[in-house]
């Protein structure tokens, strides 16, 4: 039973554990508690308020962050009335209500995610079938447009300046075009997670009423990254209460990059009837001279919400500053401070961060750090989910789980190689679109009486009995999941596929376990979510997990700025604080420099206790040397 102490938070915290109902703007500064006012905000709600559980949802930006919530309400609750909770990210949440009611729009279940080398195929196909390949329009550009287009909840032509564009009419078609390919395949991409759901809400009240009964009180962390989809998904969600509690700082809203849009924590007080604002302004991180810093640097934007981080912690070392020749210097000096303060303070290096503006910084860093035999790691290196083999198999288990999925049919179809030619594939295709049926059942139909060769008839009649075997096993869901992916991998001879095509022994056995940390990532998702096939995939593309992004070492930590939002380290590098860099060259008029002025914000407020600041007088851009000002 959670034991109420008002004792143990300051009174902003308190009026914001306590709130009653209606809409309430939590002002969260940076090192000011939030993750765990919000989990105590639950835990009040439901043992002190008497809320049951499944009444509350909580939403965070990523999975890992859900987790921690998750985590922290458990510990205070217990993890039964935790787990009744819905704690998530939006697109998790998203996913959720999709799985109840896609139908509503004309998907079957279960339905594919596409991930973004699978958007791109689309892209490529729909610039094609309008004859706009190798025109100045790329597949990127174009994924990028659509995903604008969804994030703003707008149609194609209602963005701004598109009526003007000359290429307006195009990109409009265009985008049509591609939502029409991918729902023919029974798929969904990253930001159909959110904008489905949207629609379905929008398109059918009842529904709507549904969740609007049963989600009665509303949390939201990060408030200042929503974009205009999400936030017309909470605005539909507490229509009918408004027992909404958002929790964000305006300061720290630097991923407009993204879709996020500033203006809905700024605007909050007017959008909602009543609103109550608190102000979390006291630190528990930093030193009082690191946020006099941060305060003096963020009170230059004209537009915020006004408040002053202040601690109680005594004033601190001062901030260092450095001038640098070249970034080579800068590099050098920053790994020599490191060696420095690391043996004079009894540091490790794991309490060491370089955050810098954007990734190429990171190069000659590196170089330093190899050339003195520093350890590192770089936040945002290669994922696990992007390796080969990984990608493979989560093919496989995507057709096991859904035979209609056409995209990751295609992917596996000839891997391990079975010979099955281009021919063979057309004539698929043509078999497919003449008879109006899926391609897997074309795929069937050709190795029972097509007139292929015997032998491609042979190898598409295996393919087919063990996709059909295995998507009957996954179903049954009579055995663990990770077995039945074990027996998958040896009936399509997957080990000696890679052993043959690996260029080493040692290469083969990096492979080898992957694929063993992916079969202990799936038994470890069965054991606390149960034999559920289509919610791993689910989560795999949700939020992939990074590899080793878990794993704790003793290593100075590399990231940008953008990167370094969340965390906090004793000893923090600014490095790269010169004009047209930090503030970058492309960010120098408004509304961009106040969003420059926010991320270096962020980053000071990533220290602890140490902070340097440093600068080159000059760096070299696309072969000439610029002087830094």
């Amino acid at each position: 039973m959670y034991q109420f102490n008002a004792s143990l938070f300051n009174p902003q915290q308190l009026e914001a554990v306590v709130h009653d109902e209606g809409p309430m703007l939590v002002l969260a500064g940076a090192g000011s508690g939030k993750t765990r006012i919000i989990a105590h905000r639950v835990a009040y709600l439901i043992d002190v308020r008497q809320i049951a559980p499944q009444k509350i949802v909580a939403v965070s930006f990523t999975n890992k962050a859900a987790r921690e919530l998750s985590e922290r309400i458990a510990s205070l609750v217990g993890k039964n009335r935790a787990r009744q909770c819905h704690l998530s990210t939006f697109h998790t949440l998203g996913i959720g209500i999709l799985r109840k009611h896609i139908a509503q729009l004309g998907w079957k279940l279960p339905f594919a995610i596409i991930d973004t080398d699978e958007q791109l195929g689309i892209a490529r196909d729909v610039l094609k079938d309008m004859h706009l390949q190798g025109s100045s329009l790329d597949p990127q550009s174009l994924l990028a447009f659509i995903s604008k287009v969804k994030t703003a909840h707008k149609a194609p032509l209602d963005m701004p300046g598109m009526r003007w564009n000359p290429q307006g009419k195009t990109l409009a078609k265009l985008f049509e075009h591609y939502q029409i390919i991918r729902k023919s395949m029974n798929a969904i991409d990253f930001d159909d997670m959110i904008a489905l759901p949207v629609d379905i809400f929008e398109q059918y009240p009842d529904i709507l009423s549904q969740y609007t009964d049963e989600w009665q009180y509303l949390l939201v962390d990060e408030y200042q990254d929503t974009n205009a989809l999400q936030f017309r998904m909470l605005q539909l969600l507490c229509s009918k209460r408004q027992n909404i509690m958002v929790v964000g700082d305006d300061d720290q809203s630097i991923y407009a990059f993204r879709g996020a849009d500033s203006k809905h924590i700024l605007a909050f007080p007017s959008l909602f009837e009543g609103v109550k604002t608190v102000a979390l302004e006291q630190n528990y991180r930093s030193t009082q001279i690191i946020l006099d810093a941060a305060n003096d640097v963020i009170a230059r934007n004209a537009t915020r919400h006004e408040k002053r981080l202040w601690s109680s912690q005594k004033e601190g070392d001062k901030i260092r500053t450095t001038s640098c020749k070249t970034p080579e210097d800068e590099a050098q000096f920053v790994v020599e401070r490191i060696e420095l303060e690391r043996a004079a303070k009894n540091l490790d290096y794991s309490d060491f961060a370089i955050l810098y503006r954007t990734n190429p910084q990171s190069r000659v860093l590196e170089d330093k750090l190899v050339e003195r035999g520093l350890p590192y790691k770089i936040v945002g290196g290669s994922k696990f989910y992007d390796q080969p083999e990984i990608r493979d198999t989560v093919f496989y288990l995507r057709v096991a789980n859904a035979l209609h999925d056409e995209l990751a049919l295609r992917r596996i179809i000839n891997t391990p190689r079975r010979g099955i030619a281009a021919a063979a594939l057309a004539r698929i295709d043509e078999r497919a679109q003449r008879e109006g049926i899926a391609f897997f059942d074309a795929l069937r139909a050709e190795a029972d009486d097509g007139e292929l060769p015997q032998a491609a008839k042979m190898k598409l009649r295996d393919f087919v009995d063990i996709m059909t075997t295995f998507h009957a096993r996954f179903a049954a869901k009579t055995e663990p999941l990770a077995q039945t992916l074990n027996a998958l991998l040896d009936a399509i001879h997957y080990i000696a596929y890679i052993q043959s095509t690996s260029n080493s022994d040692e290469i083969a056995r990096i492979r080898r376990d992957n694929l063993d940390e992916l079969i202990n990532a799936i038994a470890a998702f069965e054991s606390r979510n149960g034999r559920d096939l289509d919610a791993f995939l689910e989560q795999l593309v949700v939020d992939p997990p990074r590899q080793n992004e878990d794993e704790k070492r003793d290593e100075i930590t590399l990231m940008t700025l953008h990167s370094a939002k969340g965390l906090e380290f004793p000893f923090v590098f600014i490095v790269g604080c010169e004009e047209n860099l930090l503030p970058h060259q492309n960010s120098l008029v408004e509304p961009a420099l106040s969003e420059e002025r926010r991320l270096f914000y962020v980053g000071i407020t990533r220290a602890e206790r140490y902070l340097y600041l440093t600068r080159c007088l000059s760096r070299r851009r696309t072969y000439e040397i610029v002087e830094a000002e």
